[in-house]
């Protein structure tokens, strides 16, 4: 199920989002406007349509990157491995028990389950890493999940977040392996290291940046509510 489709471009990199599946999760291609070196970032299904966005661009994929191993971020990740086998599966380790659950989940809300490839790059051992010449730092954010990260993209001023962050609220805690003060350090951390000029995308919902989340999101501002 494809909600929507939208793209932007910074002056080096073609952004394509797909918000897809019955969780509605936000999709993204992420391509090198030089290199058409392209990784997919949570690919939560619609597999023919993300393999015919990138077709069309000319973009070969080298990552398929998991912010974190929830079954709607990862519901087309063996559909993209298989049409581009040299793609390589990129999460971190602590989110393993997470991937090894996925049939639990599926049972929980009543949808069909689906299998994660082999993870092949961890980001525990390799938090930096390039696509084509796109340099990005996965910033590790608990609190979702075990192993929730942040893909940042310092150069273009991108923050894809995943489900630790949303406009004006954040990722639920209630899940097995979630942790409502991982959570807390997590956003401390964004909110220390990434400028208020870094647009956010996030695993669902709407765009923002952070200077916007840093004033209006009320999870930045618990301490005062206490």
């Amino acid at each position: 199920m494809l909600h929507y489709n939208d793209e932007f471009e910074t002056p080096n990199v073609k952004v394509m989002r797909y918000c897809m599946n019955s969780f509605g999760v936000n999709t993204y291609l992420l391509i090198s406007k030089k290199t058409k070196i392209a990784a997919v970032i949570d690919p939560g299904g619609e597999v023919p349509t993300l393999i015919d966005a990138l077709k069309s661009e000319g973009a070969k994929v080298s990552h398929i990157l998991i912010t974190h191993a929830h079954i709607d971020h990862v519901y087309g990740a063996e559909g993209i491995k298989q049409a581009f086998p040299e793609a390589r599966i990129t999460y971190h380790s602590k989110d393993q028990i997470v991937a090894d659950s996925l049939s639990d989940m599926a049972r929980m809300f009543g949808v069909p389950s689906c299998t994660m490839p082999a993870q092949e790059i961890d980001l525990a051992k390799d938090p930096e890493f390039s696509v084509g010449d796109i340099q990005l730092r996965s910033l590790l954010t608990p609190g979702h999940t075990p192993g929730g990260v942040c893909f940042y993209i310092p150069e273009e001023k991108l923050l894809f977040s995943g489900d630790t962050l949303f406009k004006n609220s954040v990722g639920r805690t209630d899940f097995e392996g979630g942790s409502g003060e991982e959570l807390m350090q997590s956003l401390k951390l964004l909110q220390e290291v990434i400028p208020d000029d870094v647009q956010v995308l996030p695993g669902h919902g709407k765009y923002t940046t952070m200077g916007i989340e840093k004033k209006t999101n009320f999870y930045f501002h618990v301490d005062r509510w206490r």
